[in-house]
């Protein structure tokens, strides 16, 4: 009943972020300024002062100059439809010049400079923020609790509110508008980063334990204090129409405060997290490091805000991670989507920065058109036939350069695999599949199942010594080996979970078949990384391509085993 209450709750909420925060797309562009027209003055954020009066414009010819306050100091509505006019809107306005007031009427004319691409960046600005409201809303939606709406409000603040402001002025009555602006001001203002730390501190699974337990007070008792700053900070603007002289407070000091606590906890955490929940608390590392690095870039000094923007997008890669670390059942290891991320990117910046060379190149050096034209389509061809081979050099690239110990971890494997088919005796074969992936990769169990010699059974043949409990045996009829069988592919024991030893293969994930002529010899079954992280699929290909080897290997071995009775025969007969 109470996660029924929670959803309906949550649906409704949605629908009303979605309408206040939606509904402005497409009258702003990609920086949030407004771009449907102009009275021709320029008010500031959260300002009642006129900084800016352009030439001959509407706000110019009624009399308006720098410097003019406006009269109603404390109406949010009447300064923020002076920053969104709409072409052939009149507003008829008290300004303040010299102690003096005086009354205005302007007219909203056209912006030349806000076309189809100023809307569309406008709408891709949206964009992170979107991906963060829909992992918030399937994260309360599947698991409602405090973890999930704490990380809900702190997606919703990533929203900008300038837009909101503009358009919803136009819309709502002056007592509705108050209420929305109390509630953007408090809410879904810069405090929105303070409910990370409820969510940092609950996170996987939603529970506070041991010394979380004792620090979730301290949390709750933070959250309420900076709540209240914004609510005076809002009365106080409402009232004197100016930001107070304390505002950095709550505007540059209580985010980043909040973001280097969710640092101290998540250090802690990962420091204490067991090996399989480590892997996730990596991966909110990261995108917690992500969503700092974009909301900081802000307060950068110099940096335009449509830079700032860009930047911004960074922030995406925060509801991706939570979302991977929390709905994944195998998490993979976080250097290696680091690796992909670094490869990938690299390779988009080095296209990209090449064809616009290019561009550049055949436009100012080549003086007939179509021939520049035909050069650069048959260099853009060119490079997405080699995109292929670039891709493998900056790979192997950014591996030696960053993640040595795992190119040589995958060289030594390469090379065990090659050496296998050259074995004369099981127990090399049973080393190379068991032994030597262990130790190179780092994983944290394998068994080796070999075919008993009735064909009955595979029978335990051997462990690593890291490993610490294995099943005994797999009679022929058990479901992992028929599958084994059936496709001679791997299985992912996830899929099977309930058909095995619950007690001795919990700590194995993945089971890799060795067939010999289209006949089971034997399995391997591999645990992921001591870490807590799970194989990779570079990794699995490694496995695969040790177990190929050694079906090649048991067949020479057999060979090898057919020639030593053959030529015990021949010196028994003579």
């Amino acid at each position: 009943m109470r996660q029924t209450l929670a959803r309906g709750l949550l649906i409704l909420v949605t629908l009303f972020i979605v309408a206040v925060y939606y509904l402005p797309v497409g009258h702003v562009d990609f920086a949030e300024n407004w771009g449907e027209g102009s009275f021709g003055l320029t008010l500031p954020p959260r300002a009642a002062t006129v900084a800016r009066v352009e030439k001959g414009s509407s706000a110019d010819r009624a009399g308006v100059r720098p410097g003019d306050r406006l009269a109603d100091r404390g109406n949010y509505e009447v300064s923020s439809r002076l920053r969104s006019a709409f072409p052939g809107e009149r507003e008829t306005i008290k300004f303040e010049r010299s102690n003096r007031i005086y009354t205005a009427t302007v007219t909203g004319a056209i912006n030349p400079n806000f076309g189809l691409w100023q809307r569309v960046g406008g709408v891709l600005a949206y964009l992170p923020p979107t991906v963060f409201l829909i992992v918030g809303f399937l994260l309360v939606f599947l698991r409602p609790s405090v973890m999930s709406w704490a990380l809900y409000v702190f997606a919703v603040g990533y929203f900008g509110t300038s837009p909101v402001f503009m358009y919803w002025s136009h819309v709502l009555s002056p007592a509705a508008y108050v209420a929305l602006t109390f509630l953007l001001s408090t809410v879904f203002s810069p405090w929105a980063v303070v409910p990370l730390l409820p969510f940092i501190l609950r996170f996987p699974d939603g529970g506070v334990n041991g010394w979380r337990r004792r620090v979730d007070p301290f949390i709750w008792a933070f959250l309420a204090l900076s709540y209240a700053v914004y609510v005076v900070e809002w009365q106080l603007y409402y009232r004197q129409s100016s930001v107070p002289a304390w505002d950095v407070i709550p505007n540059t000091v209580i985010p980043l405060a909040t973001f280097a606590a969710a640092g101290l906890i998540l250090a802690k955490n990962v420091s204490t997290a067991t090996p399989s929940d480590r892997q996730r608390w990596w991966f909110l590392a990261v995108g917690t490091f992500a969503s700092f690095l974009a909301y900081a870039v802000y307060f950068v000094p110099g940096v335009p805000f449509a830079v700032g923007q860009v930047i911004g997008f960074a922030v995406v890669l925060m509801p991706l991670c939570i979302a991977y670390a929390v709905f994944r059942l195998r998490v993979l290891d976080v250097n290696f989507v680091l690796n992909r991320a670094l490869v990938y990117g690299i390779l988009s910046l080095g296209v990209v920065a090449f064809v616009s060379i290019l561009d550049w190149f055949f436009s100012r050096v080549v003086a007939i058109g179509r021939l520049a034209i035909g050069l650069e389509l048959l260099a853009t061809v060119g490079i997405g036939f080699l995109l292929d081979r670039i891709n493998r050099v900056v790979e192997r690239i950014v591996e030696s350069v960053f993640f040595r110990r795992r190119r040589l971890a995958e060289k030594h494997l390469r090379r065990a695999a090659s050496a296998l088919p050259y074995a004369t005796k099981e127990a090399a074969i049973v080393d190379g599949l068991v032994q030597i992936p262990v130790d190179a990769l780092d994983l944290a169990a394998a068994a080796l199942y070999r075919l008993s010699e009735g064909g009955a059974r595979y029978e335990g043949a051997a462990t690593a010594r890291q490993t610490t409990v294995a099943p005994p045996g797999f009679d022929g009829n058990d479901l992992l080996v028929r599958m084994l069988l059936s496709d001679e592919s791997i299985v992912w024991l996830d899929e099977i979970r309930s058909h095995l030893d619950a007690e001795n293969a919990a700590i194995y994930t993945v089971a890799i078949p060795v067939s010999v002529r289209h006949q089971l010899v034997s399995f391997t079954l591999y645990g992921a990384h001591a870490n807590g992280a799970q194989l990779d699929p570079d990794e699995v290909e490694l496995l695969k391509e040790l177990a190929r080897e050694a079906a090649r290997a048991y067949d020479h071995v057999e060979a090898e085993r057919t020639r030593q009775r053959y030529s015990q025969l021949l010196a028994s007969k003579v």
